[in-house]
């Protein structure tokens, strides 16, 4: 029997997904199943299999590039340092190019003095550690304040014994080799150093010169109704960043000359590499210089108790001097970050990337903290 006209009619409607679809009617009138439901399906999960690896790619390659990015980062954070000298030499009429140059100039010729004076001794001092490290580790351990401090704790271990042991594996070179990663690994760590100190070096110059136009550059992605106040933050968070920075290194700097000055008076064994660790300790605002002090500390028990502890409570003084007297004085043109923010950070910033993390991580939370005085406080105050 011949299906009717209206049986064989076929209508458009609405599929459940909002797109057009055929609906087919049996001569019943029943409504057959749109064949197009498998194949919405199957598209559906082809669109997400290809999401999910399009994002897996992307965390593949920014962990690939991670060195590449880090690179970058420390670059640009060198290149922000740079920053408030070479605006004021713009100001006093020079080109930019030439405030770079010679701000570079004049910061590789003051390192390049300052090692100059400081390797020699370094090299001296590390190797009269390495050499002398057992013996003073035994005398140590012989102290009768140590003893006593051993049987005071309930310590059932031979002081002796164990200081031996350590000295043995320490001093052992296939053990140094080991904890080292090998002789290969030693070399290609040198290597990767060079290439590292040579591509930041380019990339901070680069920077330096060209970062107007980088600004310039990146704020044309801003609605031109928001673009000049995007700049003046922009800017703003530039010099903060820099003026932080610099800071930072002028406190390190002396951090570790009153260390050495105090170890030097003391007669604290080998100032000048605990002046370098008390400067790089610094860069690291509170955590590093809290952990560099320790090391001091501990390590001035070898010369005497006393001296440790006039040695502890000196630099517990000027600690305080430096947080309430030279720091204000040294960032009051930068943003002031709060301690626990600065803590916060560091830890957070070491945790994912190790030492250069911790360095780079308060910069970013000096820019946050310029984003949210200029941004959500003056937003929040309109409401």
């Amino acid at each position: 029997m011949p299906l009717s006209h209206q049986a064989r009619r076929v209508r458009r409607s609405t599929t459940s997904t909002g797109g057009p679809g055929r609906v087919v009617t049996a001569p019943t009138g029943d409504v057959l199943p749109r064949p197009q439901a498998r194949s919405g399906a199957f598209r559906f999960g082809l669109i997400a299999t290809l999401g999910g690896g399009l994002g897996v790619g992307i965390i593949v390659t920014l962990m690939a590039l991670s060195t590449v990015l880090v690179y970058i980062g420390l670059a640009f954070f060198l290149a922000l340092a740079f920053e408030p000298v070479v605006r004021r030499l713009a100001r006093a009429g020079a080109p930019r190019w030439v405030g770079v140059v010679v701000t570079v100039v004049l910061v590789v010729g003051a390192v390049a003095g300052i090692l100059s004076l400081v390797v020699p001794a370094l090299v001296e001092q590390v190797g009269h550690v390495i050499r002398t490290a057992p013996a003073a580790l035994q005398d140590a351990s012989r102290q009768p304040w140590v003893q006593q401090a051993v049987e005071t704790l309930g310590l059932e271990i031979d002081v002796d014994d164990a200081v031996a042991g350590i000295s043995s594996y320490l001093l052992d070179p296939d053990q140094l080799l080991a904890l080292g990663g090998g002789l290969l690994a030693v070399g290609q760590g040198i290597t990767n150093g060079i290439t590292a100190v040579v591509i930041v070096a380019i990339l901070t110059l680069y920077f330096a010169v060209t970062l107007p136009q980088m600004l310039r550059s990146l704020s044309r992605a801003v609605p031109k109704s928001h673009r000049e106040r995007v700049m003046d933050i922009a800017d703003e968070i530039f010099l903060s960043v820099g003026r932080y920075v610099a800071g930072q290194v002028a406190l390190a700097a002396v951090n570790a000359v009153f260390v050495f000055v105090v170890l030097s008076i003391a007669g604290g064994p080998v100032p000048v590499l605990f002046a370098t660790l008390a400067f790089l300790g610094a860069l690291i605002p509170v955590v590093g210089t809290v952990v560099a002090y320790a090391i001091i500390v501990v390590a001035t028990l070898t010369v005497s108790p006393v001296t440790a502890i006039v040695v502890g409570v000196v630099l517990l003084v000027y600690a305080q001097v430096e947080a309430y007297v030279l720091t204000p004085r040294v960032m009051s043109k930068a943003v002031a970050v709060p301690g626990a923010l600065v803590i916060v950070a560091a830890f957070g910033g070491g945790a994912l990337g190790g030492v250069l993390g911790a360095l780079v991580a308060i910069p970013v939370a000096t820019a946050g903290v310029v984003v949210f005085e200029r941004v959500v406080v003056p937003r929040q105050q309109r409401v």
